[in-house]
C-alpha cells in the first residue's frame, strides 16, 4: 500500500506552520495529514471528505463532475479537512512547497474553528467512524432487500435532507405532541368563572363578557389539543421517522439520511465565517521568574517574563489590555477567587478548558500554584536617607528643621549618587557657614531585600505599626521570645537598639527613626493603616523562594499556630489572607479561607500540605515549630490531596482586563488557577512561515484563492476581507456610541483610540457567530463601498443582467436572505391529520420569492411516498395563496384566497 503520511520535508513544515499557529492563540485538535494523487483526491472530496460512505449513485456523479473540471476547467482541490477529533486533513501529491504550506495554515484555522464555535460544538467529532457504521448499515440493507429497492428510497430521503430544522440542536423547540393519559374519559370543563363568596357579587365580579372571554379561550385550548401536531413542526424529516407508516429498513435509511444532513449543517451555516475565520483584572496574581506578579503590571510594563503553565515555564510574548469588559468572579470552597472576561478560559480536573460564562456553581476546576517558580534575586534597595539638618543662626536661639532635596534613591530621574556628591558638600560648607552642627545620624539601611528584612516585614504587617506623626515603629507580642527576635532585627538592620515597655503580659518593643519610616514608605508599606488594611508588599512578592519563607514565617509566629486541627493563620486583612493562600499554593500548599464570626479571616493548612509547610516555612518560635511536628507526626491526616475545587459562587460585573500571550501552551498559573491566554493562514503565512523566495508565488496562489469572479460570491474573500476590516476597527475604536455619533467626516477618517482590541474580537467572533450573525452585525456602509459591492437583476428586455442597487440596506438584505436557511425555503408540517383523513399539510413561510414549481412538484411526491396519504403544501403564487396536492396519482391546485 501506498505511504500517504508527509514526507520529512512537509513534516518540518507542518510542525512550523502549527507552532506559530498556536504562538497566535490557535486552538486546534490534532491534525493528521495524508497525501494524495488527484484521482484519489478527488474520490475522497465525491465522498464528503470520508474515505468510506454507503453505496449511492450521487457519489459517482460528483466525481465525475469533480474531475471533468479539474481536466477541462483546470480546476483544483487545494484543501479538504473534516470536523473530527483528530481532524483529518488531505494535501494534493505534487503541488509546490508554498501551496502546501498555505493549505497547512488554513487547515489549522478550519480546524481551530471547528473545536470552538459553538455551531460545532454539537456535532459527532467521531464522524469518521459513524460514516463507516453508516455504510455496513446500508450494505447489509441492500444484501437483504436488493440493491435497487434500497438505492431508490435513499434517492426520495435523499432529496429531502435539506427538510430539517438547522437550529434544533441549539434551542429548545415544542413538541409535536403533548403527551397525556387517555386512560380515563375527562370530564368536560365548564366556565364558571372566579369564585366569589357572596353571590350577590357574583355578576360584579364575573360580568357576561368576562365568562364569554374564558368560554372562547377553553374552545381554543380544545381545538389546539385535537390538532396534530400541536406547534408547526421545521423538522420534517423527523416529523415522517416518527409518525409515518415506515417499515424499519426504511426508517433506518432516513435516520441515516438525518444524522448526516446535520452533521454537515454547521459547515454551511459558518462559510463566510470560517474561511476568514481572554484575559483577567488588574490585580490578578501571576506566578513568574521574576516574583509573583499582578498581571495588569505585566502587561503595563511589557515584560518578557516566564510564567508558569502549571507544569513547566513558559515565555510570555505578547500583552493586550481591554477596558470596561463584562466579568464573571468565582469562588471556590477553598476560598480562592479569580475575576476574568466572560469569555475567559479556566482549566477542569480533567484537563478540559471551560470559559467563565459556561460554569455553574457546583462544577469543578483545577488548582495549582507556580511549581515553585519564584525570583533568582533579591529585590535590590535604591534609596539614600534623607540629609537632614537643624539650623541654629548665632543671632537666634531658635532651631530651624531644613530637609535638602538630596534624598531617597541611589538614582533620581538619571542623576545618579556621584552627581550629586557636589551637592552634598556644597550644603556642608553652608552648613559651616552658619555654624549648624548635624542632630541626626543616618540609618544603616540594607541594600537587598533579604531573608532578616523579609522577617523584619512579616512582623510588622502582622502586630506590628508604624506611626505617621512620630516616626514610631514598633511591635506589641505577649511572647517574650519573638520581642527579642524583633529587636534583634531592628539592631542588625538599623544599628539601633529598640526601647522595652511591658504592659501586663504584653511585651512593646519600639524605635523612633524619621531615616526609618521613610526607608519602610520606600519599600510599599503604609503608615497608620488599619489591621484589616494591611497587604503583603510588593517587595516580598518579587523576592526569591528563601526570602518569601522567611517572611511568612514571622507572620505566623505572630499570627499563627499549629494545633490537632493543623495550622492557621489568622488576620484582619481580607486581601493579606487572598495573597498568603496565593503564595502557599506556589510552595505546594493547598490551603483554605474562610471568614471568622467577627469578621477576621482564617487561613488553614491541614494533611499533606501541613507537612510542607513544616519544611518549607515552619515557625521561627519553637514551641510552635514543636506543636506543628507533633501534628504532623498523627499520618492519619496524610490523606492524598484533591488539586481540584469546587465553585460555589458567581458573580457578574465590569471592570478593566488584561491578557498576556504564551508560547507553547498558552496558559499560565495565576490566583491560584490555570488559566487560557488569548483570516490565518494569510496572517501566518505572511509575518510568520513564509520565505523571500516564496513570496511571488504565495501571492500567485492566493490571490486566486480570493479572486471574484462575476455572477459569484466568494466567501473566501469576503470573509477574510471582512475579518480584516475588524480588527482595524476594534484596534482603533471605530465602534461604539462615540464613534457612530461623530459627525466630523475628517475625525472619523482618522479615528484612532490604539485600544488594540482587534485579535481578541476576532476571537470572540471565532466563538459566537455564523454566517447570518456575522454579516448582521458586523457588515457596514463603509465596507460595502470600499469593496464595491452590489445587487444585480436580470433584465429581461435587454437580456442582461444589470446593477439593481448600491444602497447598503438592500445589499445586506440580499446578503442575509441569502444565507438564512441556506437560502432554501421554509417548509414545516402544519396538519399531519388534514380534513381528519390522515393527510399531511405542510406549510410553505413566504417571504417574497416563491417556489420553483418543478422542485415543489418533485418534492411533494417524494414526501407522499413516504407518508402514503395525500400531502398538501400551502405557498403563495402571484401573491396570492394557493393550496397544491399530490394524491399519489394527481397533482391539483387550488386558490385559497
Amino acid at each position: 500500500m501506498k505511504n500517504t503520511r508527509l514526507p520529512p520535508e512537509l513534516q518540518a513544515a507542518w510542525e512550523e506552520i502549527e507552532a506559530y499557529a498556536r504562538e497566535y492563540g490557535l486552538d486546534f485538535f490534532p491534525i493528521i495529514y495524508e497525501v494524495l494523487d488527484y484521482r484519489t483526491l478527488y474520490e475522497t472530496a465525491a465522498l464528503g471528505g470520508f474515505p468510506i460512505r454507503y453505496p449511492h449513485w450521487r457519489f459517482g456523479m460528483e466525481y465525475d463532475q469533480l474531475m471533468k473540471g479539474h481536466i477541462w476547467l483546470g480546476s483544483t482541490i487545494y484543501e479538504m479537512v473534516i470536523n473530527t477529533n483528530p481532524a483529518y486533513a488531505y494535501l494534493l501529491e505534487g503541488n509546490d512547497m508554498v501551496t502546501q504550506k498555505m493549505v497547512m495554515a488554513h487547515v489549522a484555522a478550519h480546524v481551530d474553528f471547528f473545536k470552538n464555535n459553538m455551531w460545532f460544538a454539537h456535532t459527532n467529532r467521531k464522524m469518521l467512524d459513524e460514516m463507516a457504521n453508516h455504510a455496513a448499515r446500508v450494505q447489509r440493507l441492500i444484501d437483504r432487500y436488493g440493491y435497487e429497492t434500497v438505492e431508490e428510497f435513499i434517492d426520495i430521503c435523499l432529496s429531502l435532507e435539506n427538510l430539517i430544522d438547522y437550529h434544533a440542536p441549539y434551542i429548545k423547540r415544542p413538541e409535536a405532541q403533548t403527551h397525556q393519559s387517555v386512560t380515563a374519559e375527562e370530564e368536560p370543563l365548564v366556565v364558571e368563572g372566579l369564585p366569589v363568596e357572596r353571590s350577590y357579587m357574583r355578576d360584579y365580579i364575573n360580568p357576561p363578557e368576562f365568562l364569554e372571554q374564558q368560554r372562547k379561550r377553553l374552545e381554543e385550548e380544545r381545538a389546539r389539543q385535537k390538532k396534530f401536531p400541536e406547534h408547526p413542526q421545521k423538522d420534517v424529516l423527523l416529523f415522517l421517522m416518527n409518525y409515518a407508516p415506515l417499515e424499519r429498513w426504511q426508517h433506518s435509511i432516513l435516520e441515516i439520511v438525518r444524522d448526516e444532513a446535520y452533521y454537515f449543517a454547521p459547515q454551511g451555516m459558518t462559510k463566510i465565517l470560517n474561511e476568514g475565520w481572554a484575559c483577567c483584572r488588574y490585580d490578578t496574581l501571576v506566578f513568574t521568574d521574576q516574583g509573583v506578579l499582578r498581571l495588569g503590571d505585566i502587561v503595563a510594563r511589557r515584560q518578557a517574563v516566564r510564567v508558569s503553565d502549571g507544569e513547566t515555564p513558559q515565555a510570555v510574548y505578547d500583552w493586550a489590555s481591554f477596558e470596561n469588559y463584562e466579568t464573571i468572579k468565582i469562588r471556590t470552597r477553598r476560598g480562592l477567587e479569580l475575576e476574568g472576561s466572560i469569555n475567559h478560559r479556566v482549566m477542569l480536573p480533567n484537563g478540559d478548558w471551560r470559559r467563565l460564562d459556561e460554569l455553574q456553581v457546583g462544577d469543578r476546576v483545577r488548582v495549582s500554584g507556580g511549581q515553585n517558580l519564584w525570583a533568582q534575586q533579591y529585590v535590590a534597595i535604591d534609596w539614600l536617607p534623607v540629609r537632614r539638618m537643624m539650623l541654629a543662626p548665632i543671632t537666634d536661639d531658635a532651631e530651624v528643621e531644613i530637609e535638602t532635596a538630596i534624598r531617597s534613591q541611589r538614582s533620581v530621574r538619571g542623576v545618579h549618587a556621584p552627581t550629586l556628591a557636589p551637592l552634598v558638600a556644597a550644603h556642608d560648607a553652608a552648613i559651616a557657614d552658619y555654624g549648624s552642627t548635624w542632630r541626626q545620624t543616618p540609618i544603616r539601611a540594607p541594600e537587598v531585600v533579604d531573608e532578616r528584612l523579609a522577617a523584619f516585614l512579616g512582623y510588622l504587617c502582622s502586630n506590628g505599626h508604624i506611626s505617621a506623626v512620630k516616626h514610631t515603629i514598633g511591635l506589641t507580642t505577649a511572647d517574650e521570645d519573638q520581642a527579642h527576635a524583633f529587636a534583634n532585627l531592628v539592631r542588625s538592620l538599623f544599628g539601633i537598639e529598640a526601647r522595652w515597655h511591658r504592659d501586663g503580659k504584653r511585651w512593646g518593643v519600639s524605635f523612633s527613626s524619621r531615616d526609618a519610616h521613610d526607608f519602610l514608605t520606600y519599600l510599599g508599606l503604609k503608615t497608620g493603616v488599619a489591621a484589616r488594611e494591611k497587604t503583603v508588599p510588593d517587595v516580598i512578592l518579587r523576592s526569591p523562594k528563601p526570602v518569601v519563607a522567611a517572611f511568612l514565617r514571622a507572620l505566623y509566629d505572630c499570627d499563627g499556630y499549629a494545633s490537632a486541627a493543623g495550622v492557621t493563620l489568622s488576620t484582619a486583612s481580607e486581601e493579606m489572607g487572598k495573597t498568603v493562600q496565593v503564595l502557599l499554593l506556589n510552595f505546594g500548599i493547598l490551603a483554605s479561607r474562610r471568614a471568622n464570626a467577627d469578621g477576621t479571616w482564617r487561613v488553614h493548612v491541614t494533611g499533606r500540605s501541613a507537612a510542607v509547610f513544616f519544611a518549607e516555612i515552619g515557625f521561627g518560635l519553637a514551641r510552635k515549630q514543636a506543636a506543628l511536628a507533633h501534628y504532623i507526626e498523627d499520618r492519619r491526616w496524610f490523606r492524598r490531596e484533591d488539586w481540584s475545587d469546587e465553585i460555589v459562587s458567581i458573580e457578574r460585573g465590569r471592570a478593566h482586563v488584561y491578557d498576556i500571550s504564551v508560547r507553547a501552551t498558552h496558559r499560565y498559573a495565576a490566583q491560584g488557577f490555570i488559566n487560557h491566554n488569548s483570516y490565518w493562514h494569510s496572517e501566518i503565512m505572511t509575518k510568520k512561515a513564509l520565505r523571500d523566495n516564496e513570496l511571488i508565488d504565495f501571492a500567485d496562489r492566493h490571490s486566486s484563492v480570493v479572486a471574484v469572479h462575476p455572477g459569484r460570491l466568494n466567501p473566501y474573500k469576503l470573509g477574510l476581507e471582512l475579518l480584516r476590516d475588524i480588527e482595524f476597527r476594534w484596534n482603533t475604536g471605530r465602534f461604539g456610541k462615540e464613534y457612530e455619533e461623530c459627525e466630523d467626516l475628517a475625525a472619523k477618517l482618522n479615528w484612532d483610540k490604539q485600544l488594540g482590541l482587534g485579535r481578541q474580537k476576532l476571537f470572540e467572533i471565532r466563538r459566537l457567530y455564523n454566517d447570518v450573525t456575522f454579516i448582521d452585525e458586523f457588515l457596514t456602509p463603509e465596507f460595502v463601498m470600499r469593496q464595491k459591492l452590489f445587487t444585480f437583476r436580470y433584465n429581461r428586455d435587454t437580456d442582461m443582467y444589470e446593477i439593481a442597487s448600491r444602497e447598503f440596506k438592500e445589499i445586506k438584505e440580499k446578503l442575509l436572505f441569502r444565507l438564512t436557511n441556506f437560502g432554501q425555503p421554509f417548509i414545516y408540517v402544519e396538519d399531519g391529520n388534514y380534513n381528519n383523513r390522515g393527510e399531511l399539510y405542510l406549510r410553505h413561510r413566504y417571504e417574497g420569492v416563491e417556489l420553483r414549481m418543478d422542485y415543489a412538484r418533485d418534492t411533494l411526491r417524494n414526501i407522499q411516498r413516504i407518508w402514503t396519504r395525500p400531502v398538501h403544501l400551502e405557498t403563495v403564487v402571484d401573491e396570492k395563496r394557493r393550496l397544491i396536492t399530490f394524491d399519489g396519482r394527481d397533482f391539483s391546485e387550488r386558490k385559497m384566497d
